[in-house]
């Protein structure tokens, strides 16, 4: 199973990749950066998942389990996953600034077409 998050990753990352390099419109470029950055959210999630794992912040623990044998490393690993969200919302905002910036060149030069923009500098 865990092998397959990592070839969704990969697979999301290199999708990302192609669309950054092969559109020329400035809105599919935003969302194949974005495709990029979910992938490596999936990335991050995957490493942070532990075999036969529980969840790292538990009110009492699951049936059959002692506090003491879960504080011995069978929790999922919350480093990652507290990085992730703190990505997360960075990444919502960095794309928030992109697509206000492709509004506003869009607005200036009435186009989304990254070469004609780039032709049209005096």
């Amino acid at each position: 199973m865990i092998l397959g998050n990592y070839l969704a990753a990969v697979t999301l990352f290199c999708l990302g990749i192609y669309t950054v390099l092969t559109r020329r419109n400035l809105l599919k470029i935003v969302m194949g950066m974005s495709l990029m950055e979910a992938s490596t959210y999936l990335f991050l999630l995957s490493l942070a998942y532990r075999n036969g794992s529980t969840a790292p912040v538990l009110l009492t623990p699951p049936h059959g389990q002692t506090p003491q044998r879960l504080a011995h490393g069978n929790v999922a690993d919350p480093v990652l996953q507290n990085f992730c969200l703190t990505a997360i919302v960075i990444g919502v905002a960095v794309t928030g600034v992109f697509l206000a910036v492709v509004v506003r060149i869009a607005q200036h030069y009435r186009t989304l077409d990254a070469d004609r923009v780039r032709d049209m500098r005096g």
